[in-house]
């Protein structure tokens, strides 16, 4: 009887042991539970902390604007009106910042600036290249990138492929609204030069080809032998060239076409200045300087392109499509051609 007792009572006991070890189990696994589930939160709301940081240290439009140059008198122009908007979009909220990098007309050093651009966290560039296919570097890394890249005035070689949008005046009609004009006031034909901008800007390429399509059909008109040669852009190897043609060729030069009016306006001044204000001396941009000379009845004409409504153009598409807006592929604004009939209304 004793036995039977002690064995209940065994059995009691081992039950109690039992859901004892139950009960600590569930407490354990409870109180695990809640631990962890606290981390998880945390680990979760220092996550989404450190994403609103990072959202917030890179919101905003961050401007890079690669300058061709800060020296010719027609880019003088672009870089002012880019300035002045970029400054006005700044104080407004538009953008965030904007920073300003001279080119040097140097392609290599234009592809160097982006860099520079991009360590300083710009993520719209607008870009003059300095050269078709030397800058074409600069539109195959914004791409990378994916940053947006505006071109301005002229192309690279792979503008029309890669670039968000072009800006500009197409180059072939100055240089064909140039050539129609020599041939408009000397329809007895001559002999010509050409002065060219820097070899391998688009400009100077396309030019050129504008140029060649109206006076090399036409049988009156000569391209001297050795009168197409680069100066630069530059006003004082334009004259250096010009005054060796003239010196060469005397009354068988009658034209000067130029892809520049820094070069032009110095050219005509010098030939004025050698007696012989018949040569036309013609070139593109239509600056201060060249509507001044045709106002004073010292000049015939220029193409005037409008490169503050290019450059001004150019950064408001930039910020639309960073914006997520979508616009036109190419923007193009046509040349005028100038002379004392409509000088007034472009001489400030």
């Amino acid at each position: 009887m004793i036995k039977f007792e002690e064995e209940q009572m065994m059995r009691q006991l081992k039950k109690l042991m039992a859901f004892a070890l139950v009960v600590c189990m569930m407490f354990t696994m409870a109180a695990c539970g809640k631990k962890g589930g606290e981390t998880s939160n945390n680990n979760a709301n220092t996550t989404d902390a450190e994403k609103k940081t990072e959202s917030e240290s890179t919101d905003g439009i961050v401007v890079g604007y690669l300058a061709k140059n800060t020296v010719d008198s027609f880019h003088t122009i672009l870089n002012k009106a880019a300035e002045e908007k970029l400054d006005a979009f700044k104080a407004n909220g538009t953008i965030k910042d904007w920073y300003f990098f001279d080119g040097k007309t140097d392609p290599k050093n234009q592809c160097n600036l982006l860099d520079e651009a991009f360590n300083k966290g710009c993520n719209l560039i607008i870009l003059l290249p300095a050269e078709a296919e030397g800058c074409s570097p600069i539109l195959e890394r914004c791409q990378e990138k994916n940053v947006p890249v505006i071109v301005v005035n002229s192309k690279t070689d792979n503008t029309d492929q890669l670039a968000t949008t072009f800006v500009g005046s197409n180059d072939v009609e100055a240089g064909e609204i140039m050539a129609k004009f020599v041939k408009q006031e000397l329809p007895e034909g001559g002999g010509y030069a050409h002065i060219q901008g820097s070899i391998g800007n688009s400009a100077q390429i396309q030019r050129g080809q504008g140029i060649h399509n109206i006076l090399d059909a036409d049988s009156n008109w000569t391209l001297l032998d050795g009168c197409e040669q680069t100066a630069d852009w530059q006003s004082d190897k334009a004259v250096a060239l010009a005054e060796e043609w003239l010196a060469q060729y005397g009354d068988g030069l009658n034209a000067i076409i130029c892809d520049n009016d820094d070069m032009s306006s110095a050219v005509q001044a010098a030939m004025n200045a050698a007696g012989r204000s018949d040569i036309i001396c013609i070139g593109v941009d239509g600056s201060e300087g060249p509507l001044t000379m045709i106002k004073n009845g010292e000049m015939l004409a220029t193409v005037y392109q409008d490169g503050s409504n290019q450059v001004i153009k150019g950064i408001e598409l930039g910020i639309a499509v960073a914006k997520g807006q979508l616009i036109e592929k190419t923007y193009t604004i046509p040349f005028v051609l100038i002379t004392k009939d409509n000088v007034d209304n472009y001489l400030k």
